[in-house]
């Protein structure tokens, strides 16, 4: 009895393929056709797969359908009209040779000369999918290696995110216009904001209208390492094992630091393990159990009249109520309401961004803006778009371009500030001794921090302490034993330090009492005049030497010493401040080897 060949033509073109000649859809179906007839085959289905790669079997839904009638007995020829047309994978060849073996099937390919019915057959086409399989590999080697170089030069894949937009040469670079809203967002969710509580404040505020902010996009943008300059994708293992993510390091240039950036993951992982509440705590998430150091728990108890909030810690069965730990850190707080006004008021040029030296590259895109802008009316004017659209995209530059001229303007007038460390010391100390003066400078600090709502204590809170634990004498009277402050303000700290602004408490004796005064990071002698001559403009200003370090064999100690505030001429201490100074006797030795105080009388001058 002769045999029944029933045949399924299979045709498959990638998207690349099909600007190929001789590789379209139709003409592979046209060729098929003929051959099935030249063959004598049945034709039972053309089975086609249009746009998609031959890497797998699994991803191919004709091509499922085939092997589905394959197995049904409904044929048993498939007909391709080249073999990488059916795969490309050494591994789903062997798979579909078995199968072909085990249903009675085989695999003919016109332009391969390929027919699995005999061992040499089977043969030939394993080496063909061999070369096929090296032509993948090779192609993916190349292509892997030329993102990789594109990568590391900023030519970033895929939509730039918030914040970032892309120069004429497709580099990603930063959008000024939408970078300052990423780091808000940034510092919003680091006080102690949910996802969505910052998505309803930018959808209250229009933030970028029509844009609808929601959770999920804020909780991205949180995890989006491109924000620090680096950017992640991910490599595929097999089917079942998942991705692998690959990170190039410093590719763009970043709108958040990684002190910050770590702060906010490690604010998320607290986040995920708190519970949703209806009063607002100052210290959330903030008070550590002394015994187990696990975060302890928000409660609150009372009625009407008089509510108590307490953190507890269930396992340890300890309570602290929190009007009694506010009143415990409270001279800490007090130190960081001084320290932000200080920022605020004196100290941003230093700790502010200073890598924009002019406004060349804001120009450049104020003109780019300014060019759009023009497009707009000419089209517009000619018809070509109508009012709506119009408007829109006008507005939308309008924006964009008043951003734009804001942060130029901000960055003529911090080019024009001439400051140094010692002018900026010289005033913070002058506004800060005429308030102790004048008995106001606690009561302003406290008036500050009682002005806060609560939700405004919270998140100042969070702005600057990472962690405390409080522990409990044996009388029952807890006591501070350590304070954790959060990485990006110690950042702060020492970026005031490296250029010269920076206090320590120095330990002294007035009489039998212990007092403390501010003690400066060293000077040279020409920044002490600097900083005096400023004092002496509001200030009679005196500097002594107190103390000159011994001069041991092994080189320079320090002495401790003890003085009181005031002296004989009713000059009162104001400051300790040690001088650079280079000793010819030791000219490979410049250290800090005098110290002084400076001084100044309890009235001002005149006028």
């Amino acid at each position: 009895m002769e045999e029944v060949k029933n045949a399924g033509i299979y045709i498959r073109v990638s998207t690349e393929d099909q600007a190929r000649e001789g590789f379209s859809l139709g003409e592979q179906e046209e060729k098929l056709k003929k051959l099935c007839e030249l063959k004598d085959y049945n034709i039972y289905k053309i089975y086609k797969d249009a746009g998609i790669s031959a890497k797998d079997m699994e991803h191919r839904p004709a091509f499922q359908q085939m092997l589905a009638d394959m197995r049904a007995g409904k044929i048993n020829y498939i007909v391709g009209y080249k073999l990488d047309r059916v795969t490309r994978s050494v591994r789903d060849l062997e798979v579909l040779i078995s199968e072909l073996e085990k249903h009675n099937c085989y695999l003919v390919c016109d332009r391969d000369d390929v027919n699995t019915s005999t061992a040499n057959g089977r043969f030939f086409i394993r080496m063909l999918t061999n070369l096929s399989q090296l032509e993948i590999e090779t192609v993916s080697e190349r292509t892997k290696f030329g993102l990789t170089g594109a990568i590391k030069n900023g030519h970033i894949p895929g939509k730039c995110p918030l914040g970032y937009k892309r120069d004429e040469t497709k580099k990603m670079i930063i959008d000024e216009t939408t970078k300052d809203i990423v780091i808000r967002i940034f510092n919003m969710y680091l006080e102690g904001k949910s996802y969505q509580t910052i998505s309803n404040i930018l959808n209250k505020e229009k933030v970028l209208s029509p844009k609808r902010w929601c959770d999920k996009t804020i909780e991205k943008m949180l995890c989006n390492l491109i924000y620090i300059g680096d950017y992640e994708r991910y490599k595929i293992v097999g089917k079942q094992e998942g991705k692998i993510p690959i990170i190039y390091e410093n590719v763009v240039e970043p709108i958040i630091s990684r002190e910050l950036f770590e702060e906010v993951k490690k604010q998320k992982e607290i986040n995920q393990r708190a519970y949703c509440r209806d009063r607002v705590y100052l210290f959330m998430q903030k008070l550590l159990c002394p015994k187990c150091g696990k975060i302890m728990t928000c409660k609150g108890s009372g009625g009407k009249k008089k509510k108590y909030m307490y953190y507890h810690c269930e396992d340890c069965r300890i309570y602290y109520r929190e009007d009694k730990v506010e009143e415990m850190v409270m001279p800490i707080i007090m130190d960081l309401i001084e320290y932000d006004m200080t920022v605020k008021n004196y100290f941003y040029p230093v700790l502010a961004d200073k890598k924009e030296k002019d406004t060349k590259k804001l120009d450049k895109e104020i003109s780019s803006l300014e060019n759009q802008k023009n497009r707009i009316k000419e089209a517009y004017v000619k018809g070509i778009v109508e009012v709506e659209d119009f408007s829109k995209d006008y507005k939308e530059i309008e924006g964009k371009l008043a951003i734009l001229e804001r942060k130029r303007l901000e960055i003529i007038d911090t080019n024009k500030q001439t400051f140094s460390p010692q002018a900026l010391m010289a005033d913070r100390d002058v506004a800060k001794e005429k308030m102790i003066r004048s008995n106001q400078f606690k009561s302003m600090l406290m008036a500050d921090w009682n002005s806060k709502t609560k939700e405004e204590k919270q998140e100042f809170i969070s702005k600057f302490i990472e962690s405390i634990i409080l522990e409990k004498d044996e009388k029952g009277y807890f006591y501070l034993e350590k304070l954790n402050f959060r990485k990006s303000f110690m950042k702060e700290l020492v970026k005031l330090f490296e250029n010269g602004i920076f206090e320590i408490p120095f330990p002294c004796t007035k009489g039998k009492e212990e007092i403390t005064v501010p003690t400066t990071v060293a000077m040279d002698k020409k920044e002490l005049k600097e900083y005096m001559d400023r004092l002496n403009e509001y200030y009679e200003v005196s500097y002594y030497e107190i103390m000159r370090p011994d001069e041991p064999k092994k080189g320079y100690q320090k002495k401790y010493f003890t003085i009181d505030t005031v002296n004989d001429n009713g000059e009162k201490l104001f400051k300790l401040v040690e001088l650079v100074c280079d000793d010819k006797r030791f000219p490979a030795q410049k250290e800090n080897r005098i110290v002084g105080e400076i001084r100044v009388k309890e009235r001002e001058k005149a006028g």
